[in-house]
């Protein structure tokens, strides 16, 4: 090759989708290049031509209109144009014209196709669907990488049960385990329901210790009532719970049937990270001191997540098992130091932590929820020193007093149950802008200590209402447009600046931007539909289910979120390993140009989702 062709085929070498090719590929396609040079104005194709090339613009700017003469992006340095018309066949549906001197790489029709076909790695960046090119690089994302226990969930380590009648005898139950090769057994009543389980344990301590009848039915050694786990339990805490009641084995029960079972031996196995440690180092804490400094390692562990490669979900799962565990520790130590409660109460936390898609410390946002046999005169300064106890811990931890107050300390949010049903009603049947925005803090809520049941009666209220109030639902709509994608006229990204940091650089804010659009989006369809799911990925699979999106929709828009959150948790880590505190303003020039034009997809799939969504709710007018 001449020096010419040197200088191109590193440049090739340099550009997505090619960083990837072999070598010999390399050289084919720096051969059957040609060099074009555009003059600023002309028209490099036109509508109903044909088109034999694939572009790549080496320098310059090109502008790509639609039939209808409307603008449909501008590409640079780096981009490729034409290559749609290849793929189809060559017939040329939009004009692409150079808005300056421009200088191509015309890849030969026939050579582009044959790399297509030949590469799928390159296949998958010039899909026609940004859907398909965002999923192909979450999977580049992810690689091969192993799941830690911190991002497992019991239903990824749970066993098929062996279901047993409690009227088999013992010695039939003994020869089926023994059979099954199984060290338990789920004993099941009548109607088929979970009565009781019974471990190898039970037949040396109740059978043979005792000298039982082996002909005595399996009922009379079983343990009543057991413990049970949810599929979607995470792992972690789960083997906390069995470490903390001395438990080996736990049925898994879903709808009221068992669909499992879990033994703490599966969970050790795959442990792989310290969050588990540092959640148990956290409910052994005696003071608030050493939460504190327990706490000082929450952003280590989200950086050795974010290297793992986890799920945006996962180590949203995991960040927020430790600032929940920190909480609920405090409650404990509270009620230790104020007596027991004189009602019961539910005390409730609300946006991320009620998600569980924290990602790094945060501010409080919480309240408590009494019963309604409360009395202000005689059981108030019970619950105004827990709530102060508990506020003031969380701030020495890390999590910060919320500086619009919606904490259980303020007594607007520290009410009888029916208070908050009060509350609700008016924020439901009456939305206005203050409503609005009560009602994106507190439709996300969660119990972390006290009776659920308080908190599960107001959500069935809430649900049944949501799901009728379409004014509501347009309202919520308006309101969640308020946030767009940060992707400006000429396909360029809007910046903005950190209102808490004055010496940041401007910054794409992935949160208002990317991560809050999808959270308003699956809360409003989720309210709209009356599903209970709080997490936000746990709604968008609920609403596929109900119907409210088709499943490719959802889809769609699981990937744009889940990208957008990894580029946000990694600039996060990345920020924590420099030493600065970590903030969501992503500078574009921190991305690579293969991750900018994936941003860019999910951005895209995100604001096509809220074009839907306003139609839908006909939120336009409250906006």
């Amino acid at each position: 090759m001449d020096i010419e062709q040197l200088a191109i085929r590193d440049y090739l070498a340099k550009c997505s989708p090619l960083t990837e090719l072999p070598a010999d590929v390399l050289d084919e396609l720096t051969r059957a290049v040609q060099i074009q040079r555009v003059p600023q104005g002309t028209d490099i194709l036109s509508i109903g031509a044909e088109n034999p090339f694939a572009f790549l613009i080496r320098a310059g700017a090109v502008d790509v209109l639609l039939q209808s003469g409307d603008w449909y992006g501008r590409f640079g340095e780096g981009d490729w144009v034409g290559y749609r018309s290849v793929m189809r066949g060559g017939k040329v549906s939009m004009t692409v014209q150079a808005i300056e001197d421009t200088l191509l790489y015309a890849v030969p029709g026939e050579l582009f196709l044959s790399v297509l076909e030949r590469f799928e790695g390159v296949r998958q960046y010039f899909s026609e669907r940004k859907p398909e090119r965002l999923r192909h690089a979450l999977q580049e994302i992810r690689g091969n990488d192993g799941l830690a226990l911190v991002a497992m969930h019991v239903r990824d380590l749970m066993k098929l049960p062996m279901l047993v009648g409690k009227s088999d005898s013992i010695q039939q139950v003994a020869r089926q385990m023994n059979e099954f090769d199984t060290q338990t057994v789920m004993v099941t009543g009548d109607d088929g329901g979970l009565c009781g389980i019974v471990t190898d344990v039970d037949f040396r301590k109740r059978v043979v210790a005792e000298g039982r009848s082996v002909n005595a039915p399996i009922a009379d050694i079983m343990t009543l009532n057991p413990l049970t786990l949810s599929p979607r339990d995470q792992a972690s805490e789960a083997l906390l719970l069995m470490s903390r009641r001395n438990i080996r084995h736990l049925p898994v029960v879903e709808n009221g049937d068992v669909v499992g079972v879990v033994s703490a031996s599966d969970l050790l196995r795959t442990q792989s990270s310290s969050a588990v440690y540092l959640v148990g180092d956290i409910f052994a804490a005696n003071d608030v001191a050493r939460l504190a400094e327990l706490s000082k390692n929450l952003p280590k562990m989200l950086v050795s997540l974010v290297k793992q490669s986890l799920p945006a979900n996962d180590i949203g799962q995991s960040i927020t098992s430790v600032g929940q565990a920190i909480t609920r520790r405090l409650l404990v130590m509270a009620e230790e130091k104020f007596g027991v409660p004189p009602v019961p109460y539910a005390f409730i936390v609300a946006g991320s932590m009620a998600r569980r898609e924290q990602t790094a410390h945060s501010d409080q946002d919480n309240g408590m929820i009494l019963s309604d046999a409360y009395n202000e005169a005689e059981h108030g300064d019970y619950f105004r020193a827990v709530a102060k106890y508990v506020s003031d811990g969380l701030d020495a931890c890390g999590y910060i007093y919320c500086p619009g107050n919606v904490m259980a300390t303020n007594d607007q949010w520290r009410q009888p149950l029916a208070v908050w049903r009060d509350y609700f009603t008016n924020w439901i049947e009456s939305p206005q802008p203050k409503a609005l925005m009560y009602a994106s803090i507190f439709f996300d809520l969660r119990c972390l200590h006290g009776d659920k049941r308080l908190l599960e009666d107001l959500q069935a209220d809430i649900l049944a209402k949501t799901k009728v109030q379409t004014r509501f639902q347009a309202f919520m709509a308006g309101n969640a447009l308020s946030y767009k994608p940060p992707v400006g006229f000429f396909r360029g990204f809007v910046l903005d600046k950190d209102s808490k940091d004055a010496d940041a650089e401007k910054g794409m804010d992935m949160k208002k931007r990317g991560v809050v659009p999808v959270i308003d989006m699956a809360r409003l369809y989720a309210l709209a539909s009356g599903l209970s799911p709080i997490n936000t990925w746990e709604r968008l699979d609920a609403i596929a289910e109900a119907g409210g999106m088709t499943p490719s929709t959802v889809d769609d828009l699981r990937d744009a979120f889940e990208f957008i959150s990894m580029v946000r948790l990694q600039h996060q880590a990345k920020q924590i390993e420099n030493g600065l505190k970590p903030n969501n303003h992503v500078p574009p020039e921190e991305l690579s140009a293969l991750e900018r034009r994936h941003l860019k997809d999910a951005f895209e799939v995100i604001s096509t989702m809220q074009d839907s969504m306003a139609s839908r709710y006909q939120a336009d007018r409250f906006r």
